[in-house]
Protein backbone atom coordinates (compact mmCIF):
# COMPACT_ATOMS: atom_id res chain seq x y z
CA UNK A 1 0.00 0.00 0.00
CA UNK A 2 1.13 3.66 -1.21
CA UNK A 3 1.73 6.23 1.78
CA UNK A 4 -0.78 8.80 2.04
CA UNK A 5 1.99 11.93 1.25
CA UNK A 6 3.82 9.78 -1.65
CA UNK A 7 4.69 11.50 -4.88
CA UNK A 8 1.81 10.26 -7.59
CA UNK A 9 3.52 8.65 -10.68
CA UNK A 10 0.92 10.10 -13.12
CA UNK A 11 1.98 11.56 -15.92
CA UNK A 12 0.92 15.45 -16.06
CA UNK A 13 0.32 17.54 -18.89
CA UNK A 14 4.00 18.66 -18.92
CA UNK A 15 5.16 14.86 -19.50
CA UNK A 16 2.98 14.63 -22.74
CA UNK A 17 4.69 14.38 -26.43
CA UNK A 18 2.86 17.75 -27.16
CA UNK A 19 2.92 20.83 -25.57
CA UNK A 20 -0.32 22.99 -24.97
CA UNK A 21 0.40 26.84 -25.64
CA UNK A 22 0.45 28.24 -21.85
CA UNK A 23 0.97 31.89 -23.23
CA UNK A 24 -2.40 33.72 -23.81
CA UNK A 25 -0.93 36.41 -26.39
CA UNK A 26 0.41 33.96 -28.67
CA UNK A 27 -2.71 31.43 -28.79
CA UNK A 28 -4.61 34.72 -30.14
CA UNK A 29 -2.01 35.51 -32.78
CA UNK A 30 -2.84 32.01 -33.83
CA UNK A 31 -6.76 32.53 -33.73
CA UNK A 32 -6.58 36.14 -35.44
CA UNK A 33 -6.34 34.70 -38.67
CA UNK A 34 -8.85 32.41 -38.95
CA UNK A 35 -11.47 34.84 -37.19
CA UNK A 36 -10.65 37.40 -39.66
CA UNK A 37 -10.73 35.11 -42.63
CA UNK A 38 -14.17 33.80 -41.63
CA UNK A 39 -15.08 37.13 -40.95
CA UNK A 40 -14.33 38.38 -44.70
CA UNK A 41 -15.32 35.10 -46.40
CA UNK A 42 -18.98 35.37 -44.63
CA UNK A 43 -19.03 38.81 -45.76
CA UNK A 44 -18.02 37.89 -49.75
CA UNK A 45 -20.51 35.01 -49.54
CA UNK A 46 -23.49 36.86 -48.39
CA UNK A 47 -22.80 40.07 -50.84
CA UNK A 48 -22.42 37.47 -53.64
CA UNK A 49 -25.83 35.60 -52.38
CA UNK A 50 -27.70 39.27 -52.70
CA UNK A 51 -26.18 39.86 -56.00
CA UNK A 52 -27.25 36.31 -56.98
CA UNK A 53 -30.83 36.67 -56.03
CA UNK A 54 -30.77 40.43 -57.10
CA UNK A 55 -29.81 39.20 -60.68
CA UNK A 56 -32.47 36.14 -60.81
CA UNK A 57 -35.05 38.53 -59.29
CA UNK A 58 -34.84 40.58 -62.53
CA UNK A 59 -35.43 37.11 -64.65
CA UNK A 60 -38.66 37.33 -63.60
CA UNK A 61 -39.58 41.01 -64.05
CA UNK A 62 -42.30 42.15 -66.35
CA UNK A 63 -40.17 44.38 -68.15
CA UNK A 64 -38.26 41.84 -69.22
CA UNK A 65 -41.04 39.07 -70.29
CA UNK A 66 -42.17 38.92 -73.78
CA UNK A 67 -45.35 40.56 -74.65
CA UNK A 68 -47.78 38.23 -75.33
CA UNK A 69 -50.72 38.70 -77.86
CA UNK A 70 -54.33 38.17 -76.42
CA UNK A 71 -56.13 34.96 -77.78
CA UNK A 72 -58.41 36.28 -80.59
CA UNK A 73 -60.71 33.45 -80.30
CA UNK A 74 -61.47 33.85 -76.78
CA UNK A 75 -64.66 35.80 -76.43
CA UNK A 76 -63.87 38.78 -73.35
Amino acid sequence: MQPFREKNTQNTVNDLPFTLIYNPQIALALATLPCLALLIVGHTLSYWLMQFGLASEEIFRGIQLPVLDPDPQRPL
